[in-house]
């Protein structure tokens, strides 16, 4: 999620068309950075904005996560014991093999 969902935002300050931007947002004056060099500007505010939305989420999610997984830590709930990393979690919450163990 994280690389395919920088690659979505990124992709639209670059390749975002003014056209289909115009019927989307009945603006086309900010348009992927590719086709501002075709208009013969170099802007790349929209490329620019993707980044910093990228950057947004980035703290956003770790402001949040951060202090949830140091509290499932801290109450030993992060992590299963080692006897069920090792047999796999299948068996004791699934009751049952996902695969053919016999073969």
């Amino acid at each position: 999620h994280f690389a395919n969902g920088m690659w979505g935002c990124i992709a639209v300050g670059l390749l975002s068309e003014p056209y289909r931007q115009s019927v989307a947002y009945s603006n086309d004056k900010h348009v992927g950075w590719f086709y501002s060099w075709g208009r013969g500007s170099g802007d790349a505010n929209l490329l620019l904005a993707e980044v910093c939305g990228i950057l947004f989420i980035i703290g956003w999610v770790t402001a949040l996560m951060v202090p949830f997984f140091l509290l499932l830590n801290f109450l030993g709930m992060f992590r299963v014991d080692p006897l069920e990393e090792e047999v796999g979690l299948d068996i004791s919450h699934h009751k049952g093999a996902a695969y053919d163990l016999t073969g």
